[in-house]
């Protein structure tokens, strides 16, 4: 077994690219949109250097991670590995290019919000109240594809959307997407009185179901969908209420209960000074989950207190 590699073996295996490697590993890989998945294990998919193999709760980034945690390899066999067969390098040319300003395509969106906010009300049981002020905020919208479109709105501009389907595709799943160019770190968000604290939330599905099920309780703060678990998101809300005039007083992340939700609130909310972080994590995997399982006044989450 392979025990120590050198400096310059371990930036070779660094910069390999994760598509090609995986593609000349022989994994049976389908292009989808900007995503990749894998035709054996469906709930495994790779975009750019990351992946997350839901069924698993396997999420990361990088080769070397990738090649650990999929083919059990050590550090330094994951390092030899790369270095082996002059694999390709990932393309930083896009990287080192200035990223396009986005500019959201309001032509794609049609009056008619019916499907929309029959989806957010019927299927996924968000209060009608909020899908009603959310639609009056022109937060919400529906485009020619039936999708929901979150907008992600800071200062009163538009900087990114994620996107919902509302009816199965072909393969029976759910499309989600986040426009092209979208603010790298926004995220959508919504402001419930004059904020003074921060709920951070993986999609704005759970943002909204949490609202949903605690609506008489939330006061004064900003729920925000990170579109994953996004650190820098994080960073720059907290940055950016500072910027309004709003003072931080509080942090709450409500993650997904599963391992990466987990692991990324523990590790974020020891971070913060004391008294300022806590965890309200649902009881099942995502808050949506939790709040059309049970009845709203009937939950009862986990709330860690940072210690």
């Amino acid at each position: 077994m392979a025990k120590h590699v050198s400096a310059d073996q371990v930036e070779v295996a660094r910069n390999v690219d994760l598509v090609d490697y995986l593609q000349r590993k022989g994994e049976p890989l389908k292009k989808e949109g900007r995503y990749y998945r894998h035709q054996v294990h469906d709930s495994l998919v790779i975009k750019d250097q990351m992946y997350a193999w839901n069924s698993r709760d396997e999420k990361g980034a990088g080769v070397i991670n990738f090649a650990k945690m999929f083919y059990g390899m050590s550090f330094p066999e994951a390092v030899l590995d790369l270095n082996e067969q002059g694999y390709k390098v990932k393309d930083n040319v896009q990287e080192q290019k200035a990223k396009e300003p986005y500019q959201y395509p309001s032509h794609y969106e049609v009056t008619d919000k019916a499907k929309a906010k029959g989806y957010l009300t019927n299927e996924r049981k968000i209060h009608p109240k909020i899908v009603d002020w959310l639609d009056n905020k022109d937060l919400i919208a529906q485009d020619k594809l039936g999708n929901v479109v979150f907008k992600w709105s800071q200062q009163g501009e538009i900087v990114g959307a994620d996107r919902q389907g509302t009816s199965p595709m072909k393969d029976g799943r759910m499309f989600k997407g986040i426009d092209r160019n979208s603010h790298s770190s926004a995220g959508f968000s919504v402001d419930i009185g004059k904020p003074k604290s921060i709920y951070l939330f993986e999609s704005p599905i759970d943002a909204l179901s949490y609202w949903s099920i605690k609506k008489e309780r939330l006061q004064d703060t900003r729920l925000v969908s990170m579109s994953g678990l996004k650190r820098q998101t994080m960073i720059d809300e907290i940055k950016r209420m500072g910027k309004e005039g709003h003072k931080v007083k509080q942090i709450t992340f409500c993650t997904d209960n599963d391992k990466a939700g987990r692991e990324f609130a523990k590790k974020y909310h020891r971070l913060m000074p004391k008294g300022v972080s806590r965890i309200d994590l649902p009881t099942n995997k995502d808050w949506n989950i939790e709040m059309r399982k049970k009845k709203p006044l009937a939950l009862k989450s986990s709330v860690v207190e940072l210690n």
